[in-house]
């Protein structure tokens, strides 16, 4: 009796939890779970109030159910017992009845759990992995240190802005309140965009969207490598000292040809290892949510952290900081208002009926106001300035646009690109690893066959591409390819000194 019911509570737990990670983040991925949510708690990373929230509605609450639910069955019958009324054919019925109990509820428990998080995905990625041996690594390229430049071309500097969800489908009138992105589309009118930039199969969430566009891989975790110690340390929520330190990164690149990387984010960058990502591929200064305490900044959502406008405010000082030194730069953003949960900030219109849709919006004027600020200050004229969503919007249940966009197909990240020299997009259909090359030529770095990582560049001539890319792939075989756990490949890029 007692076992039967450890089993109901262990999957009552199972249904608990994934029910209350559907409605706050919809289904996920095993390496979001591991890389996100052990770590899930603190500034700047949701707060107390989402592991609070987890805690009591995925296992204190089905817990408290179960156990009180065999308290009063426990009690009624050992009742039916003493009256005689349970006994022969309808005692050996409840048995049954119990026996089926504890074996269906912790069986859709689990097996919830797992659709949940992915397992489906990732025991059939390792299968097909033993089948056909063909993984990521079979298309990587890391750049040779120091990367080719183009003869004759000053250093560019860069600036890279990560959009936190933003993507294509928000300018939809027909289908949101309003068009978010108009003050944005506004400030870039004449500038170039890929058309369709599409989130990895396996990505949508911030490193997946760092990591992939800066160096071209889909991020994987400790699932992936378990005997790796940083691996297993991030897994677990905890500082890692380094982050694909085997990987040749934007940063890397730039940091060998002399650039100053800086970055500047709202939250606290030690969620998730985003701070040792940065510091293991060549950034020189980030200045994140506890620096920006440290300055006193009151415009904080205690959730994440510092507010968009804010966050702009302190980036024109460190534009102008950077416009006065003697080296070529890259200064690389995230912002943060449009990240669940929804805060309308006092400085925010707010005159839709859901919120996020103002919220939006109103950060897009916080960009357009950042983006007129470079043009009046003649940045532009040296200094290439690339706008990107981080990746979709993650959809729950819970969350905000679950009506506009469950079920969409062909959703696209935004994207908008401005170079002192014009910018010729050739390849209008790329995926987020391409993104990484892409950045590379606008900086005119001359990556070996237009590649870098699993990525091919968006500007680079389909007919001096050769052959061998992820372009000759079929979109299942691209898929297939893209959710392979590439286990060995990993091992060394999370290993290497």
């Amino acid at each position: 009796m007692i076992l039967g019911w450890l089993l109901v509570g262990v999957g009552s737990v199972a249904l608990g939890v994934s029910l209350w990670v559907r409605r706050t983040f919809g289904v996920i991925s095993i390496d979001q779970l591991l890389s996100n949510l052990p770590g899930g708690g603190g500034e700047g990373a949701g707060g107390s109030e989402i592991v609070v929230n987890a805690v009591l509605t995925g296992i204190v609450a089905p817990v408290a159910v179960v156990a009180l639910l065999a308290f009063l069955v426990t009690r009624s019958l050992r009742a039916l017992r003493e009256q005689g009324i349970l006994r022969g054919t309808r005692e050996r019925w409840l048995r049954v009845g119990a026996v089926l109990l504890a074996v269906a509820v912790p069986v859709s428990g689990l097996g919830l759990l797992g659709a949940t998080v992915g397992m489906k995905d990732y025991v059939a990625a390792l299968v097909r992995e033993a089948g056909n041996g063909e993984t990521i690594a079979d298309y990587y390229v890391a750049p040779e240190l120091p990367v080719t430049q183009r003869v004759g071309t000053d250093p560019k500097n860069l600036i890279l802005i990560y959009l936190e969800s933003v993507e294509d489908a928000f300018a939809d009138d027909t289908v949101f309140e309003k068009n978010m992105l108009a003050p944005v589309q506004e400030v870039t009118d004449g500038w170039d965009s890929i058309p369709s930039l599409r989130q990895y199969a396996g990505g949508g969430w911030t490193m997946s969207g760092l990591v992939s566009t800066q160096c071209g891989i889909p991020l994987r975790t400790a699932t992936a490598v378990g005997g790796s110690a940083e691996l297993n340390e991030l897994g677990f929520g905890s500082p890692v000292s380094s982050y694909l330190p085997g990987a040749t990164c934007l940063g890397d690149v730039l940091a060998e040809a002399g650039y100053r990387n800086v970055f500047l984010g709202g939250a606290d960058a030690q969620f998730a290892g985003k701070g040792a990502f940065l510091e293991s591929h060549g950034t020189d200064t980030i200045r994140d949510l506890p620096y920006w305490l440290d300055l006193d900044e009151t415009e904080v959502r205690d959730d994440w952290g510092l507010s968009d406008r804010r966050l702009f405010e302190r980036a024109r000082d460190a534009v102008q900081e950077l416009q006065a030194g003697d080296e070529p730069y890259a200064l690389t953003m995230l912002t943060l208002d449009t990240h669940e949960g929804p805060r309308v900030y006092e400085y925010c219109e707010w005159d839709t009926d859901v919120a996020m849709t103002s919220i939006t919006f109103c950060s897009m004027q916080q960009v357009a106001s950042f983006v007129d600020y470079l043009e009046t200050e003649g940045v532009l004229e040296d200094t290439v300035v690339v706008l990107m969503g981080d990746h979709q919007k993650m959809l729950a249940q819970g969350g905000s646009f679950w009506d506009e966009l469950n079920g969409v197909e062909g959703r696209t990240i935004f994207n908008r690109i401005w170079s002192p020299d014009g910018v010729t997009v050739r390849e209008p259909d790329i995926d987020q690893f391409s993104m990484y090359p892409t950045l590379l030529e606008l900086l005119d770095f001359a990556p070996e066959n237009h590649r870098a990582g699993a990525g091919v560049s968006a500007l680079a001539d389909p007919a001096a591409v050769p052959p061998g890319t992820t372009r000759d792939l079929d979109a299942d075989e691209y898929e297939a390819l893209v959710q392979g756990r590439a286990v060995e490949f990993y091992r060394e890029l999370w290993s290497a000194e």
